[in-house]
């Protein structure tokens, strides 16, 4: 992170930003509200450096809604929806919420935006795009371009936040940050899980990577049957079997603790991977989750919702090498909304009981492979 990003997020925190960590923080426990707060610092200190975000004007008006709509008062500045009699979240406050979205999440920020849901992408799924000569009055046919088509079908995410009503009426521009936070992490933490392991567990309503038939799959040597056994020779295969033109953007995909086992490898006194940090300062991103180390030239990036290392075993999907920019694709039908409820039950919770205000945030939207051939999965050998 820049030292001008560094010294801005110093200057962010106040007294009402400390009430409303405590607030989340007696909800969802300390390392969740934490991991927010260090959200709400980063958007602001990238605020104060780059200029974009929000107004504190525009931020006023968003959290004055909130709490008209709180109060089950009509909101001036959200619009009315009346397909569900909920609130449409305003362009620019959306906006802001998948600009943080895109800070802490990888599928948020990497995968191809198409900005709607429910079209079909024409996607080239041959060995290269090159076409063909042809002579005087000579013809070329359908099937020397080899198109396929990616789906964008829509499913509507929810996320419920609730807060406390005295909290609501105190609300000031600094909450709006919060709000605006928190529905970001949820957005981006599904948008990460249905991107890598989409299909692969209940209640999912795409397919990831790890969850398609279609994407490459890369079985560890015979004996490799740990998520840990990742070796050199494998990290080159999979670069191999990714076509030239998306390894520019291509990296490595682990969860957290597989990376712990993989890059502490040794080979007699030497690490297996050893990392070059020059080249990993080199990798750094604008914004959002940064890479954690390299293989063979490519970063590392550690995520929670691929496999844990206690999940390792013979025969299993663990992680990820490509580009998702050309692997995945996404897409928003229509803003978010939200809507409220003062006797909701959240978490086996009763907010009549503790005195508190459901806010349920909705959004309609899409994720789905796009080309199969720019990423590969690997899963361990059977023995």
């Amino acid at each position: 992170m820049p030292e001008e990003m560094k010294a801005a997020m110093r200057e962010v925190f106040s007294e009402k930003d400390a009430e409303f960590k405590a607030h989340i923080e007696a909800i969802a426990g300390p390392l969740f509200a934490e991991k927010l707060a260090d959200m709400v610092k980063e958007a602001r200190a990238r605020e104060l450096v780059t200029g974009k975000g929000l107004d504190v004007e525009a931020k006023k008006k968003f959290i004055d809604d909130v709490k008209l709509i709180a109060r089950n008062e009509k909101a001036a500045y959200l619009t009315i929806n009346d397909q569900t009699g909920g609130y449409v979240v305003p362009t620019e406050v959306h906006g802001e919420i998948m600009r943080i979205a895109e800070t802490t999440g990888i599928v948020a920020r990497d995968a191809r935006n198409m900005g709607a849901s429910d079209i079909e992408i024409p996607i080239y799924t041959g060995d290269a795009m090159q076409g063909t000569y042809v002579s005087e009055d000579g013809t070329t046919t359908e099937t020397q371009n080899d198109l396929g088509v990616a789906r964008l079908k829509s499913a509507t995410w929810m996320t419920i936040v609730r807060l406390s009503n005295k909290l609501i009426s105190k609300a000031n521009v600094n909450v709006a940050d919060w709000l605006m936070a928190l529905v970001a992490e949820g957005l981006a933490y599904r948008l990460d899980r249905e991107g890598f392991v989409g299909g692969t567990f209940a209640g999912s309503p795409f397919v990831g990577l790890l969850g398609s038939s279609a994407v490459t799959e890369q079985t560890l040597g015979s004996g490799l049957t740990g998520f840990e056994d990742l070796t050199p020779e494998e990290a080159s295969i999979a670069i191999g079997s990714v076509p030239t033109a998306a390894l520019d953007r291509a990296a490595f995909y682990f969860h957290r603790t597989v990376w712990a086992r993989i890059r502490t490898q040794k080979s007699g006194s030497e690490y297996v991977f050893q990392q070059n940090y020059a080249n990993l300062a080199s990798l750094r991103r604008e914004n959002g989750i940064q890479p954690v180390g390299e293989i063979l030239g490519y970063p590392v990036y550690t995520t929670d919702v691929l496999p844990a290392y206690s999940a390792s075993g013979i025969s299993k999907k663990f992680g990820v090498f490509g580009n998702l920019n050309l692997a995945l694709v996404r897409g928003e039908d229509g803003p978010m909304s939200v809507l409220r409820s003062e006797n909701a039950v959240v978490g086996g919770v009763s907010t009549f009981e503790r005195n508190q205000t459901a806010m349920r945030f909705t959004q309609d939207h899409a994720l789905s492979i796009m080309l199969p051939e720019a990423a590969v999965v690997f899963k361990t050998a059977a023995s």
